[in-house]
């Protein structure tokens, strides 16, 4: 038994799964039916001609691959438009030093790869690299070491092995694949030594735009969303109407522009050999396309950063960090997830709303040009947050002359908002989520030790429950219950218990809470880490609170509590800095004194748990 729970636990561990490989062990075990995970073309049309012999499409399909960003930058229309130096802050004073790499930074690097991931070019996996990791750390300690010395990379690291994965739509067409690239672990080991040097630099020196929430240490989308939110129900008690605009460029990461990347990394104070070594990096790099048994020729990418690599997320956070400086006005901030652009606006009316939305959307249509970046009009929308007296459909957005649709409810970073605010969408769509789980629970319940069930119920079903809940879960109990139901009924199945079993029981064998305590949970986690562990938030929450002794000069019992200012509606009581305040307030004080994260969080979710009848 100790054998087989320990097979399972490997199967179902979120830290070594994604989520495609946990659901096809899912499927495995409850005989759901085979999974397809290999990538069969029968035929390819490209450039309006058909091919059909294996050989032919693995080519094209690297050639689409390989041209998909320069296609992209030359249908733009480049004419009358600004240089993107126009938008640059000063440059940096200080310029980063890149410290020597230690044997023992490698060492680290190997032993927290995981073991199932594909090999690049060379086929050397972390599994035997692992194997091997004594006799190749010191030859490879300096080899990285000359590399950044010398500004120079191996050609051979810089060759990518891709893998097309369907997505959907029509089979025949090659943008309807995602190109998976698989490098070399050598070239990952030496991207992370670089990426943690360069990351360290930037946050020293305050270079990343404070609403940049991706590819961040401490940055979470949840936190990204959570600040949307809350500041849209700020300007909603202040009786302001707020819009959304959400943008959706094309293959962002595929159109940076080498050049200009590279004059950024200058501005923001990588000079030098380590400039020379991103010339290197991004210059002469090549990529082939492996199909079935077929393998097609090297062809050279001219633009963006490599795609499953360490180092590309980051340089593209650098490459749109001065689209902070493309808008400007109160009440106006562009917020930021990657390449996810999104721009926010609030005013006291719809027609100045919509005056300020237009004029701020021409002048990011010149920055996106000007760094040459192309907006996916169709999928670009907009929605109204707030109460107005006018006629919505007596006004228009406009990028670039063509109209912006208005849309009801929008999915951010994955999710579901409603211009409403009732979150009964996204509710709807995590219910929708699990409640295919009841039947294949039943199938599974009987086939597997206690211990792996919990696991993958923390694994299918809490996760969705918990992603987001800070901000879904501030919503009326009667738009939860149905999403409460069903996952009582979840537990109930898995834990063999019958109808009649009280929920408190359910949730305190697993050691969990219901949604709506995990929201108020959630809250408080994050109100411990303002009070205490403040370094481990984004830089816009280190004053989000106000302490009452701060605010008077009394001495009462309530100074060290956080003050909460006065709101004029039911909303203005659903902002973070509302109820985050009053739910921190009315903690014990026991438990408000406690410093350590690991055991504030048993204590609350104890007190919790306290709290289920």
């Amino acid at each position: 038994m100790a054998a087989k729970t320990a097979f399972y636990r490997d199967k179902f561990d979120t830290r070594i799964n994604n989520s495609k490989q946990l659901w096809i062990n899912l499927s495995k075990i409850g005989s759901l039916g085979k999974t397809k995970t290999k990538t069969i073309i029968s035929e390819l049309v490209y450039n309006n001609e058909i091919f059909s012999e294996p050989q032919k499409i693995c080519g094209k399909l690297n050639e689409y691959f390989c041209s998909v960003g320069a296609i992209l930058v030359q249908s733009l229309n480049l004419t009358g438009y600004q240089d993107f130096k126009k938008y640059c802050p000063p440059s940096c004073k200080n310029s980063m030093f890149c410290t020597p790499v230690l044997t023992e930074e490698i060492i680290k690097i190997i032993q927290k790869f995981p073991t199932n991931k594909a090999p690049g070019k060379d086929n050397i996996n972390a599994k035997l690299l692992k194997v091997i990791s004594k006799q190749v750390t010191t030859p490879l300690t300096y080899i990285i070491n000359l590399s950044f010395a010398s500004g120079e990379i191996p050609t051979e690291l810089k060759i990518a092995k891709v893998i097309p994965i369907y997505k959907l739509g029509d089979r025949k067409l090659p943008e309807n694949y995602r190109p998976i690239s698989l490098l070399s672990i050598f070239e990952k080991i030496m991207e992370k030594l670089m990426y943690s040097r360069l990351s360290n630099f930037l946050e020293k020196n305050n270079v990343l735009y404070k609403y940049q929430f991706g590819f961040r240490k401490n940055h979470s989308t949840t936190q990204a969303v959570m600040e949307v939110i809350d500041n849209i129900y700020e300007q909603r008690d202040k009786h302001k109407i707020s819009m959304g605009i959400y943008l959706d460029l094309k293959k962002a990461f595929d159109t940076v522009n080498h050049s200009i990347l590279l004059k950024k990394l200058d501005i923001y104070g990588v000079r030098g050999p380590i400039l020379n070594w991103f010339k290197s990096y991004l210059s002469n790099r090549q990529q082939y396309t492996v199909l079935n048994n077929y393998e097609s020729n090297k062809d050279t990418i001219c633009y963006g950063v490599p795609q499953g690599s360490v180092l590309g997320p980051l340089l593209f956070l650098i490459y749109v960090n001065d689209i902070q400086f493309a808008v400007s006005g109160s009440n106006l901030l562009v917020k930021l997830f990657a390449d996810d652009t999104n721009l926010f606006l609030h005013s006291p009316n719809l027609r100045e709303l919509f005056d300020k939305a237009n004029v701020n959307m021409t002048k990011l249509h010149e920055w996106f040009i000007a760094n040459r970046l192309s907006l996916n009009l169709d999928k670009t929308c907009y929605s109204i947050f707030g109460h107005y007296s006018e006629d919505p459909s007596a006004f228009e957005l406009y990028i670039n002359g063509k109209i912006i649709k208005k849309v009801e409810c929008c999915k951010y970073l994955g999710i579901l908002i409603d211009s409403d605010l009732t979150w009964q969408k996204h509710i709807n769509y995590i219910y929708n989520k699990l409640v295919k789980f009841t039947s294949i629970f039943y199938k599974i319940r009987t086939k597997l030790p206690r211990a792996i069930l919990r696991i993958i119920y923390f694994a299918f079903v809490h996760s969705h429950i918990l992603y987001g809940v800070e901000v879904y879960g501030n919503t009326s109990a009667n738009h939860l219950s149905k999403l409460k139901v069903l996952n009582n009924k979840l537990l109930r199945i898995l834990q063999h218990r019958p109808i009649r079993t009280h929920t408190c029981e359910l949730y305190k064998t697993y050691n969990t809470l219901p949604a709506d305590l995990l929201h108020e949970y959630q809250i408080l986690l994050f109100m411990h880490r303002y009070m205490y562990h403040k370094n481990e938030l984004p830089a816009i929450f280190h004053e989000y609170f106000d302490e009452n002794e701060t605010v008077h000069d009394y001495n009462t019992r309530q100074k060290r509590d956080l003050h909460f200012y006065t709101v004029n509606s039911e909303l203005g009581k659903k902002c973070i800095k509302h109820k985050g305040s009053r739910l921190w307030n009315q903690l014990p004080v026991n438990l408000k004194n406690i410093y350590s994260k690991t055991l504030f969080k048993k204590k609350l979710k104890e007190l919790f748990l306290q709290s289920l009848k």
